[in-house]
């Protein structure tokens, strides 16, 4: 594939900076052995530090280096001569760091709405909490109140999804976690046979080991190589295309022992987001259509343990003959009103790659979301009898809530592609919610959510980062916190927020 350069690169390089196309990096990594190569991956991942603000996570970042554990198994091979030295991976990393911006040359890829899409999906998940992710798990599926009726979701549907029951295989989880931060990323299934094993399977048999890794965390060589072959071409975006660690974080060698590359990656796949993937890809429409009522649901339940408010529920109102449902939660506190729209639809891959097609996603997931708090907000202004428990007499604003991530919704870069909301609205990831939720234990959520929208900078965040001003040593959110302590093998988590 041709490499060419944007002006701002080539201007880059004559300053003595120099770029790599993404064939030239590939190329590298496969002179390595593969084995030996994605061994130093995985241990280089153990030693970076969390902090971003760290040399280590600079210089190596995890994203960095799940790109060059795709490179390796992708155009690698176990028979390879070439020695790992002590500065293969960082010098890997600097090629990645400075992959040439192919993309930059063509129109519809170079707007800053794409650039900062790109930089956000390649980045950001590295840094979202493992606490949460996991016990999302629990409360996501555990505690579904019934409000609705489900077509394929249910306790003998996950069963089959993951291999064992839901608790069970976060179980499996924390064992796949632990065995990888203390043995340099693996996991050796013959280990289960020594006698330090047997306190663990007398609370996961064997078998449901065994079925939650084949089913949910591990994939052979040849099928990741595979896996990453059918995802869609993104022409230009080569760097940013499905890497197949991000379903399967564990590779198995033709031994038999497993491998993460990257560790980070274990504790985000039995997130809801990521079984939304697993289970679409089973199921299609039914389980995703259940995934959006469970994730109405536990919108509803995590706004509900705010004191000092009062959750209402979906609202349906006539508009002339026609029956139309209204948000899917309003929260009357004394202070402001707020209208709660959940969207658990799932960002397309093309679009985490910030293509041209992120625009229409956007605008289909988050617009929506946004003429239905207008058409909420509208019923209410011209006093509809069903809304009539509903005050008037306090601001009226709008949240939409996401199961996945969309990082940069509440710019003005986004919203100049979305309808303007009629109230002030934020957008804000499940993430996000459960930390307003945790905040609100003790301080007026509302309060809050108002003083952001308010303010012309921090409206413009993502909610996670506005929140931080706001979060104090102790938040805890309640549903999180019930979730976790029913896991087998869980240990305290850093951040419960």
């Amino acid at each position: 594939m041709h490499t060419a350069h944007s002006d701002n690169q080539v201007g880059m390089r004559m300053s003595g900076e120099r770029y790599y196309s993404y064939r030239e990096f590939c190329d590298y990594a496969r002179r390595f052995n593969q084995v030996d190569l994605l061994t130093a991956i995985a241990r280089t991942a153990l030693a970076v530090s969390d902090s971003v603000r760290d040399p280590s996570y600079r210089r190596t970042p995890p994203w960095a280096l799940a790109g060059l554990a795709k490179a390796s198994i992708c155009h690698g091979n176990p028979h390879r001569s070439g020695a790992v030295r002590s500065d293969t991976i960082g010098r890997a990393c600097n090629m990645y760091n400075n992959l040439a911006s192919e993309e930059l040359d063509h129109e519809e890829l170079k707007t800053a709405f794409g650039i900062l899409t790109r930089i956000a999906y390649e980045q950001f998940p590295y840094q979202e909490s493992l606490y949460g992710e996991l016990a999302r798990a629990e409360a996501f599926f555990g505690g579904y109140s019934g409000r609705k009726p489900l077509e394929v979701l249910s306790d003998a549907s996950l069963r089959q999804l993951l291999g064992a029951p839901l608790r069970q295989a976060v179980g499996v989880a924390f064992v796949l976690y632990a065995s990888a931060q203390v043995n340099n990323g693996f996991f050796d299934p013959a280990w289960m046979g020594q006698s330090q094993f047997s306190d663990v399977l007398t609370i996961i048999p064997k078998g449901k080991i065994d079925s939650v890794i084949n089913e949910v965390f591990v994939s052979s060589l040849d099928d990741f190589k595979s896996q990453a072959a059918e995802a869609s071409p993104l022409p230009y975006l080569d760097r940013y295309m499905f890497n197949p660690l991000t379903a399967r974080p564990f590779v198995r060698f033709g031994d038999g022992r497993l491998l993460a590359p990257v560790p980070k990656l274990i504790g985000r796949k039995l997130s809801p987001m990521e079984l939304y993937y697993l289970g679409n890809k089973r199921w299609g429409n039914p389980f995703t259509n259940d995934m959006g009522h469970l994730f109405e649901d536990y919108a509803g339940r995590q706004l509900q343990t705010l004191p000092d408010v009062t959750v209402h529920p979906e609202i349906a109102y006539k508009k002339g003959k026609n029956r139309v449902d209204g948000v899917d939660w309003i929260v009357v506190a004394d202070d402001a009103v707020f209208l709660v729209e959940a969207k658990a639809t799932r960002v397309p891959a093309p679009a985490r790659a910030g293509e041209a097609s992120t625009k229409d996603a956007l605008k289909r997931t988050l617009g929506k979301a946004f003429e239905q708090i207008n058409r909420t907000h509208q019923a209410i202004h011209v006093g509809l009898p069903e809304f009539s428990a509903i005050p008037t007499d306090r601001p009226i604003l709008g949240l939409v809530t996401t199961l996945d991530h969309w990082y940069i919704a509440n710019s003005g870069l986004a919203r100049n592609l979305l309808p303007e909301p009629d109230v002030p609205t934020l957008v804000a990831s499940v993430g996000a919610l459960e930390h307003l939720v945790a905040i609100g234990q003790l301080r007026a959520a509302s309060t809050i959510l108002a003083e952001i929208l308010d303010d012309d900078e921090r409206r413009t965040w993502d909610l996670t980062t506005a929140l931080v001003g706001y979060t104090e040593a102790g938040d805890d959110n309640p549903i999180l916190r019930q979730a976790w302590e029913k896991y087998p093998f869980r240990e305290e988590p850093d951040t419960p927020a």
